[in-house]
């Protein structure tokens, strides 16, 4: 009875604590909004001619950022996979492991469920994250090739190249739309277009975003026909998004065995030890147990690396 109750009042602290976080994140979120908002009606009243309204309107579209926050360590691979940097996310998603990492001690009657419990939970975090990371790079790719013939098209009517992609950023959706009004953000911040968007895409690590932010700096400063550089970067493009393509498909049966054969031992294990803990108590308390354990963990460590390499090489 006492542990049912102790198992209540843990679930019922974690939703209210996962409430408190989210309502504090959604007010944070509407603060922006409404600073951006003002900030689009402050342009729109000054009325400095037709980049007003531009500007307005990327302000909307991208809210202004808050001033003196400090960036966390894992703020870049929250913004990889698409999702709100800060720390209000991932201790959304911390609360839940630390519920079922105590819900295991709990029925188990050890402390060493506990760190087992929440690393396989974070495991699982992170394999969500790096599928995540990997859609929206596939996704920004096969933006990019449209993206650049617009550009192009921009270009060859006479355009600048800044003016050029100034408007064809406000003619992209999402998710590059929040990068190119990052990048147009920075450049009339009065920083150079490559430079911004060199800066606005490294928290994305591609190589295809370095090389376009190149091929636009030489553009500015040199001259030259940039339409024609940015319509073969756009057929590159294209071509390596197919290559990815082909080459995720014929390895997509070897990965995921890789992925289910590391992964299937230890949710197995901690599975089956929550839901029949009489079957786990020789391993946890007697020391041939524990070798027993420390055998298999290594085991288990040394197929993970090797499934890893094999997976990598591919």
């Amino acid at each position: 009875m006492s542990t049912g109750l102790l198992l209540g009042v843990l679930s019922i602290v974690s939703v209210l604590l996962a409430l408190a976080v989210w309502l504090w994140g959604t007010a944070n979120s509407r603060e922006q909004r409404q600073a951006s908002l003002q900030h689009a009606e402050q342009q729109l009243a000054r009325g400095t001619g037709p980049g007003a309204s531009t500007t307005a309107d990327a302000a909307r579209q991208a809210p202004l950022p808050a001033p003196g926050r400090r960036t966390l360590p894992w703020d870049g691979q929250l913004q990889r996979a698409g999702l709100t940097p800060g720390w209000k996310l991932p201790l959304l998603m911390l609360l839940p492991g630390i519920a079922l990492s105590a819900f295991a001690v709990l029925r188990l009657g050890t402390a060493w469920m506990f760190p087992l419990t929440l690393l396989l939970y974070l495991l699982g975090c992170w394999l969500w994250l790096m599928r995540r990371t990997g859609k929206l790079q596939a996704q920004l790719l096969h933006q990019l090739p449209d993206f650049l013939d617009n550009l192009v098209r921009l270009t060859a009517l006479g355009n600048s190249l800044q003016a050029a992609f100034q408007v064809a950023s406000m003619q992209t959706n999402a998710p590059l739309r929040g990068l190119l009004d990052t990048t147009v953000r920075y450049a009339r911040g009065g920083m150079d277009l490559d430079r911004a968007l060199n800066l606005a895409a490294q928290p994305y690590r591609m190589d295809v975003l370095k090389v376009l932010a190149v091929v636009m700096g030489v553009s500015v400063r040199i001259g030259g026909r940039a339409d024609q550089i940015l319509q073969r970067m756009g057929d590159f493009m294209r071509d390596l998004e197919q290559a990815q393509q082909e080459l995720a498909a014929t390895t997509s049966e070897t990965r995921m065995s890789a992925w289910v054969l590391g992964l299937l031992p230890p949710a197995s294990a901690v599975l089956m030890a929550i839901s029949s803990p009489e079957f786990f108590q020789p391993v946890l308390h007697d020391p041939l147990g524990h070798k027993i354990l420390l055998i298999a963990l290594c085991m288990e460590l040394t197929g993970a690396f090797l499934l890893y390499r094999l997976a990598k090489s591919l």
